[in-house]
């Protein structure tokens, strides 16, 4: 599974608002579980905006604080490749916001479900979703 900037965001500072079949799914050692570089470039450019607070460390190594929650969740940053760039450009989807595009082409590239709440996201054409 991929998941969506949300979902991570969601695990970090709510995780109590993770829905108990998910946290099920994160759990199990055999489930594949990912997140783009992608989510973030997004989370840091939301944070230096002001749009998204998000606990210490991020103000002070953000790098640490995003690789330590991944890590204590056990989810595989996925590198962006040209593959995913262009299959980000060929989707057929009218959505301009590029991250978004890049993670919904990555969970297409990768053959993994999405991950997210986002409404707009979750109508990506090919994209296989996990609604939470």
């Amino acid at each position: 599974m991929l998941l969506d900037t949300n979902v991570l965001i969601r695990l970090v500072r709510e995780p109590e608002l993770v829905p108990a079949k998910l946290l099920a799914r994160l759990k199990d050692p055999d489930e594949v579980r990912l997140i783009s570089i992608a989510s973030f470039w997004e989370m840091t450019i939301k944070h230096r905006k002001g749009k998204l607070p998000l606990p210490a460390p991020f103000d002070v190594d953000p790098v640490a604080a995003f690789e330590g929650w991944c890590a204590r969740a056990v989810i595989d940053i996925l590198p962006i490749g040209p593959r995913h760039i262009a299959a980000a450009m060929a989707l057929d989807w009218r959505h301009d916001d590029p991250l978004d595009r890049l993670i919904a082409a990555t969970a297409i590239v990768e053959n993994e479900e999405l991950v997210t709440s986002d409404k707009e996201l979750a109508a990506c054409p090919g994209v296989r979703v996990i609604k939470v």
